[in-house]
Formats: structure tokens, C-alpha cells, sequence
């Protein structure tokens, strides 16, 4: 069985909090002027203005966001879409809202596609205090005009990365988007992201020839994405790279947040199971059991 990530470098401080389970991921929108054939944004969400926080209905924003990220116990939030700078306005307000409620250690990041940048919405986020965005671009072409715009963020000092699906037979227009932004001094990280199959994207994975997983991947995907990071490791050696896989979302972050969230919301009669679940507590025996160094550790009731 592969690792759940593949990492060379160090990882952006934004991936670490996730894989911890300590950052709540937001949906501020389902809003995006572009059809990517690969986008995995089910029907019922994407160009849709609705938000999600943990797969939660925002009904009251930000209170519903606010109340999460205290339920979580989160120390960070990623804000993702649709694109999230199609509404860079709410991304401001509540940067600037949860900056000023949690402190400015709390950690925020991002994502929008290259193709989305425009003058007015970097200008914006360059003085909002985010502390990462990560650009999406699986074509050089896609950042023709935007360079400027992305220095705007890094002259900000707010990190920038690109992050990508690894998308077969697309290796070469991907490896020159790295290019393009390494060469002009535009990131320090690359994040490539294993394709995930979903009821939204499968028949056009499909018609284009890919073929699903039995891990919900697309097969080939994870050889595409650790291919690109020999490369680019080769060529830049200090840039970052993490290559993400299908069950790192799955059991990492959402596994790591789940348990977090329960340990902290469950009851005195109950106990948290390795999988984040809660059930009753009967009878003696451990209620939480660690294993550090090679030892055990049990915490009775």
C-alpha cells in the first residue's frame, strides 16, 4: 500500500494543518465562470452561489462559519469553490473577520484558477492578510496576462503555490506551468493532486479515455503526478512538492478532523473510535488508547 502523500521538501504550512485535522475546509461558493472537463464539484453545487463549511449548509454567514471552526477546534481554514474570487469580496470580509477573532496566526489559504485573476480581486486579496493562494493552471497558455497579477500576491508576501490534478497525457503543459511560474520567481510549492473520479466528471473522464479506479482514482493518475515531481525536482530542486493522493483526502483530513471534532464534542459516557465515530461507553477498559515511540498509552475512564 502506497503513503498517503509524497512529499519532497517541506509541505505548505496549509497541507500540514489539513493532514493534522486541524483546518475546517470552506465552499464559498459553487460560482465559476469556466466548465473544467476534470472538475469534481458535484451538479448540486457547482454554479450555485452556496456555501458549505465541513460539508455543512452556511445558513447564517458567518455565524455558521464561526460556530464550525469553534466546534472544530480548527487553527486554519482552506477556502475553496467553484472559485472562490468570483465572490473575493466575502473571501475579504471574513479573512479579515477571522484574522481579527482568531489572531493572525490562524492560518488561511485559497484556491482560483489562473484564468480567473483580474486586477480588481488582487488587489483586494494582496491587502486582505490571507497567508497562501494556490493557483490553478494546467497550461501555459492559461497564464498569458496573469503573471503580473500573481507577483501582486507574492510581492504581498502571501505564499504562493500552483496546485494541479495529475492529469495524464497533459504532463508536458503542466511541467511548462511549473516552468513559467518557477523561472519568473512566482511560487515555492507545487501540490499535485491525484484525479478524483465523481458522478460529475466521470463521463467526461470517460469519453476522454480515462479509466476509473477501484480507489476512486483515475488509474494512472498517481504515476502522472510522482513522474512531474521527479521532473521538477530535477530541474528546481528547492521548490516544494507534494504529491496528494485520492486516500489522503479521505483518511487523513477528513478522518483527522472527524476524530479531533469528536474527542472534543463527545460526552462523558462516550467514547471516540479510531475512524472519528462516538458510541456509548459500557463497562471497564480504556477509553483512548495511544501508541507513541513504540509504547502504549491508555487513558481509562
Amino acid at each position: 500500500m502506497h503513503p498517503l502523500n509524497f512529499v519532497f521538501g517541506e509541505l505548505a504550512r496549509g497541507c500540514r494543518q489539513c493532514l493534522l485535522g486541524t483546518k475546517s475546509i470552506l465552499f464559498i461558493t459553487g460560482l465559476c465562470p469556466l466548465n473544467c472537463f476534470y472538475c469534481p464539484v458535484s451538479r448540486e453545487r457547482f454554479g450555485r452561489d452556496v456555501m458549505f463549511i465541513n460539508d455543512r449548509p452556511v445558513i447564517r454567514f458567518p455565524d455558521d462559519i464561526i460556530d464550525e471552526l469553534d466546534r472544530a477546534g480548527s487553527n486554519g481554514l482552506a477556502i475553496s469553490g467553484g472559485d472562490p474570487i468570483v465572490v473575493v469580496d466575502r473571501v475579504v470580509y471574513l479573512v479579515k473577520l477571522l484574522k481579527e477573532s482568531y489572531g493572525p496566526s490562524f492560518h488561511i489559504h485559497m484556491y482560483t484558477h489562473a484564468l480567473n485573476l483580474n486586477r480588481d480581486a488582487v488587489g483586494k486579496l494582496a491587502s486582505s492578510g490571507i497567508d497562501e493562494v494556490r493557483i490553478h493552471a494546467i497550461s501555459p497558455t492559461q497564464l498569458s496576462g496573469k503573471l503580473e497579477l500573481i507577483r501582486i500576491l507574492r510581492d504581498a508576501s502571501i505564499g504562493v503555490g500552483l496546485e494541479v490534478p495529475a492529469l495524464p497525457r497533459f504532463e508536458n503543459e503542466i511541467l511548462k506551468v511549473a516552468e513559467t511560474l518557477i523561472g519568473n520567481g512566482l511560487i515555492t510549492f507545487v501540490n499535485i493532486n491525484e484525479l478524483d473520479v465523481s458522478p460529475a466528471n466521470i463521463d467526461n473522464l470517460t469519453r476522454m479515455g480515462y479509466v476509473p479506479g477501484p480507489n476512486g482514482s483515475v488509474v494512472g493518475s498517481l504515476d502522472v503526478g510522482l513522474r512531474l515531481t521527479s521532473e521538477i525536482r530535477r530541474r528546481w530542486p528547492w521548490v516544494n512538492v507534494n504529491v496528494c493522493t485520492s486516500r489522503s483526502k479521505d483518511i487523513a483530513q477528513l478522518g483527522a478532523r472527524l476524530f479531533r471534532m469528536s474527542l472534543r464534542m463527545s460526552k462523558g459516557d462516550e467514547v471516540v473510535l479510531d475512524d472519528g465515530t462516538v458510541e456509548q461507553w459500557v463497562g471497564a477498559g480504556p477509553v483512548v488508547k495511544l501508541r507513541i515511540g513504540g509504547r502504549e498509552y491508555v487513558v481509562e475512564k
